[in-house]
């Protein structure tokens, strides 16, 4: 049991207005642990002024106790929050923090310029908690390897996360017992090309040319820096008779109907910390063609993936080709969704508890 109170970080996730991964893992999080902690549960923000968290409701008795634990699921380094590094030294209280991915080191041919920056300086300053949960075993192993490759001989443990599937919509919904005359694909994300929208359109192009029919959904903003030409092909395909359309972002009820409608969801990312929308859309009934990407093959267990060879407009048209050519490959992957099995965020709320606690 939790001795003091959870402090959780809420710094940027409660300015935010676009629903990124990183502000889904935290708002989820939030809602569970209110659940689970009641009034022991404080949200708090960076101060500069006075370097240190402070709550995000104002209340000037608010004095952080040794019995309490700080988990932050945000980005941020020094120069970001002048006087954090000190903060975490001063061990006031124990802290944890969630780690999403390595992606700005990885891959900055398609991240911003601003995450490039900062990234190599916060996941040194990880090493400063008392634990770090990531997102999927293989955040896990990445972060562990890095440490080891700057040659720290202390690191503290890092535990991996079982993120839920009910993030987006709380309720579940069973897998469809038919497919749609015409099939409908649903491709979710931002615009960019980390989310491999270009490989899918391209994929897409070549069965449409071969006579196959079916309408693809592309939804989600776009990128300032890398969307733009992906946006722009999709736009100039539709004009040109692509069975296509571009929603942009929608709300939730806009998107459910997207999803009931659905038969397949496309997933083509180049890189990813855990693949949120591969467990999502699972939770709505809805297979996913995927890439094979080490998080995503980590989701695979929970059945209703099919997966191709990554950055591979090629593999990805084979498969997608090999599923559209009869309905029962489709319908049985579709079936094969192991319902019983998919994970909620309150299982992972319990897990974080039950590791922090003394």
């Amino acid at each position: 049991m939790l001795q003091g109170r959870l402090l959780f970080d809420v710094t940027k996730a409660s300015k935010q207005k676009h629903q990124s991964g990183l502000v889904r893992v935290s708002e989820c999080l939030r809602r569970e642990f209110v659940n689970e902690l009641g009034d022991r549960l404080v949200e708090v923000v960076w101060s500069d002024r006075k370097r240190k968290f402070v709550p995000a409701v104002k209340d000037r008795s608010f004095e952080i106790e040794p019995g309490d634990v700080l988990l932050t699921a945000e980005l941020f380094c020094e120069y970001e929050r002048e006087g954090v590094e000190a903060f975490l030294k001063s061990k006031v209280c124990r802290c944890y923090a969630i780690f999403h991915d390595a992606i700005p080191l990885q891959h900055p041919e398609f991240t911003w310029p601003h995450s490039v920056q900062r990234h190599p300086s916060y996941m040194k300053m990880l090493a400063l908690f008392h634990g770090v949960f990531a997102v999927s075993q293989f955040s896990s192993m990445v972060l562990e390897e890095y440490w080891e490759w700057l040659g720290y001989v202390y690191s503290p443990s890092v535990s991996s996360l079982q993120l839920g599937c009910d993030g987006i919509f709380s309720e579940y919904t069973p897998p469809k017992n038919t497919v749609s005359e015409r099939p409908q694909l649903l491709v979710l994300g931002i615009l960019e090309r980390r989310k491999g929208q270009d490989l899918t359109l391209e994929a897409c192009q070549k069965l449409w040319a071969e006579g196959i029919g079916f309408d693809v959904h592309f939804v989600g903003r776009t990128n300032p820096y890398f969307g733009k030409e992906i946006e722009k092909e999709i736009r100039m395909a539709i004009k040109a008779g692509a069975s296509a359309k571009l929603h942009g972002a929608l709300d939730d009820d806009a998107l459910q109907l997207l999803f009931d409608k659905a038969d397949l969801m496309l997933f083509s990312s180049r890189s990813e910390g855990c693949g949120l929308p591969v467990l999502e859309s699972l939770w709505k009934g809805l297979p996913v063609l995927c890439s094979n990407l080490k998080p995503v093959r980590e989701t695979s267990r929970f059945g209703g993936c099919r997966l191709f060879e990554r950055d591979n407009a090629d593999s990805l048209a084979k498969e997608l080709r090999h599923l559209l050519a009869g309905k029962n490959e489709l319908r049985g992957l579709t079936n094969s969704i192991r319902s019983d099995m998919l994970p909620r965020w309150s299982g992972t709320a319990q897990q974080i508890v039950g590791n922090i606690s003394r």
